[in-house]
């Protein structure tokens, strides 16, 4: 008997709680939000207030079998009994914090090594929404790790022959990289950027310092904020001045590299990264073809650096990113038609000057970055015009559309009003 149960349990998925194992056999849920129902003298109907979302509730049913049956049992007792929330591990609802509201177990009659199993377990914290988030994250990362090291590679084979031809080569290929590194000069230089910095200060400094994912410094005052920022500046500065002295195809691939990492890695807001990096990905160049050997070998220069410094830019890019919270499904999708956009193109001018491995990596980034971004505007509400008769107070317009007078700022920040006692009359809001 006991081996035909054990033949039967190797046909269901595993589940344990707290690291104790179980048998699957029937799963179920209830979700929701909760309500709170007013009624009112001499008024049909009730109205509904929406008090925010009801717990999510799971009831699984299973069973232990074999010769340790009994003591997997006493285990899960255990299991239950202790205080707090436990790992949950579902085979289909996922990794996720739970508590375990109600247990039973029973032992069929006339079956021997077999005791059958029910669970109550309300959701605290659901781990497979990060995990997949973070593996997002992480994959990104890893091809922007790829497109740089595939770009370098092309750089080396493409420009060391041409720089090896004399010094015009190497000023032509020195132009072009320290003409591109001002620009980034100047767009770390954009109120952007400062609004970027001020958004890390603690408290409520006004709705054109909000930030977008930006951590806020507890510690943090405005002499420590406009310290930081000039030394960043300077740092910066000191990378880009070095453009125009390097003389190898690998110093310079290294210093280009190097530029775009810092701009992303030392601005704290994601938002204000897109901000500063996109207008970095289109290089101009006046490269001019030629016959003539130094002729040509400055017209490689120049466009094979200009293509390092776009890639540099665009991997960065694409990082940052997956750094980057959308408030709503439009705003996801149109960064992400924006990214892919970007992508393809240099995709295909990778693919049109016979850099294979650089389209290869380009693909992969790709479709990475666009996984991400459409995963989370999967989850986000849409983005719907409201229109009302006449100028309200902000805080009216949350606590009408939304029952949460703190969801004004979010309002204020999509309507830009003169004054946030005078809403237009007219403009974009959450659908939730």
């Amino acid at each position: 008997m006991s081996g035909t149960l054990l033949k039967l349990a190797e046909q269901y998925l595993q589940c344990s709680y707290r690291g104790v194992p179980f048998v699957v056999i029937g799963s179920g849920g209830q979700a929701g939000r909760k309500q709170a129902e007013h009624d009112y003298p001499y008024r049909d109907g009730v109205w509904i207030e929406d008090l925010g979302k009801r717990a999510r509730v799971y009831y699984v049913r299973g069973f232990v079998c074999g010769p340790t049956a009994l003591v997997q049992r006493d285990l899960l007792v255990n299991a239950a009994e202790a205080s707090g929330s436990g790992l949950l591990v579902h085979p289909s609802i996922g990794a996720i914090r739970a508590s375990c509201t109600s247990f039973a177990w029973s032992e069929p009659d006339g079956v021997m090594g077999r005791v059958d199993v029910v669970f109550e377990f309300v959701e605290q914290k659901n781990y497979l929404t990060t995990l997949v988030q973070l593996a997002l994250d992480a994959a990104i990362g890893a091809a922007a790790l790829v497109v740089r090291s595939a770009s370098s590679s092309a750089y080396l084979t493409a420009t060391t022959s041409a720089l090896a031809i004399g010094s015009p080569a190497v000023v032509a290929a020195r132009t072009v990289a320290a003409l591109w590194g001002k620009r980034a000069s100047d767009a770390v230089r954009s109120p952007r950027v400062m609004a970027a910095a001020i958004a890390t200060l603690p408290g409520n400094n006004g709705r054109y310092a909000a930030g977008n994912s930006a951590l806020v410094d507890a510690s943090a005052t405005v002499s420590s904020v406009l310290t930081d920022l000039a030394l960043f500046r300077s740092t910066l500065d000191k990378k880009i001045s070095t453009l125009s002295t390097l003389t190898t195809a690998d110093s310079l691939a290294s210093a280009v590299q190097d530029i775009t990492e810092a701009l992303r890695s030392s601005i704290n807001d994601p938002g204000a990264q897109l901000v500063v990096l996109q207008p970095l990905i289109a290089v101009p160049v006046d490269a001019i073809d030629s016959t003539a050997p130094i002729g040509a070998a400055i017209a490689t220069a120049k466009t094979e650096t200009a293509r390092l410094c776009s890639m540099a830019a665009l991997a960065s890019f694409a990082q940052a990113c997956a750094g980057w919270e959308p408030t709503s499904a439009q705003e996801a999708e149109t960064l992400r038609l924006t990214v892919a956009t970007l992508l393809d193109d240099a995709a295909t001018q990778a693919a049109d000057a016979g850099f294979d491995d650089i389209w290869q990596a380009i693909r992969t980034l790709r479709t990475q970055v666009t996984q991400d971004l459409s995963q989370r505007a999967s989850q986000l509400p849409d983005q719907i015009t409201v229109e009302r008769n006449q100028p309200l107070p902000a805080l009216v317009l949350a606590q009408q559309l939304y029952a949460d007078a703190t969801r004004a700022p979010d309002l204020i920040r999509r309507a830009d009003p003169v004054h946030p006692a005078l809403m237009p009359t007219q403009f974009q809001a959450l659908s939730f």
